[in-house]
């Protein structure tokens, strides 16, 4: 174990419990379709462990900080501890999720109807259900 409780996996990486810090190159970015974005970072050379260690954290949820420079000081790695990712746990928004339940719902209860108007229809229902509430 090196100081600070962290685990040499290759150079210029250091790795606790599921967390990575390196230097890296900010080398690009690309808007995606969703109107999100891709971002791109190079390494330095990494050991084959190194490399097992990132692989094993692909396609996991977390938080990205990037500072132009060589050195992270303890209270940013401190401010970083108190993000809370509760509030992203899923990856879809509201709205996605309530659209993917209609069409679960859909496909059980309404297939011969056009899914557009299915979700309409019971769209509308809970807008009415809570403009209902706003009168009362």
């Amino acid at each position: 174990m090196c100081k600070e409780g962290f685990a040499p996996i290759g150079a210029g990486v250091r790795s606790v419990m599921s967390k990575l810090t390196l230097a890296a190159v900010l080398d690009g970015y690309s808007r995606r379709k969703d109107r999100s974005v891709s971002i791109r970072f190079h390494t330095q050379e990494l050991t084959s462990q190194g490399i097992m260690d990132i692989d094993a954290m692909c396609d996991s949820f977390g938080i990205l900080y990037f500072r132009p420079g060589e050195k992270v000081n303890a209270d940013e790695l401190a401010e970083l501890e108190k993000v809370d990712l509760t509030d992203f746990d899923n990856p879809k928004s509201q709205s996605q999720r309530l659209r993917a339940v209609l069409y679960l719902l859909w496909q059980r209860e309404a297939p011969d109807m056009e899914f557009r108007d299915f979700y309409y229809q019971q769209t509308e229902k809970i807008i009415n259900h809570y403009k209902s509430k706003l009168d009362e």
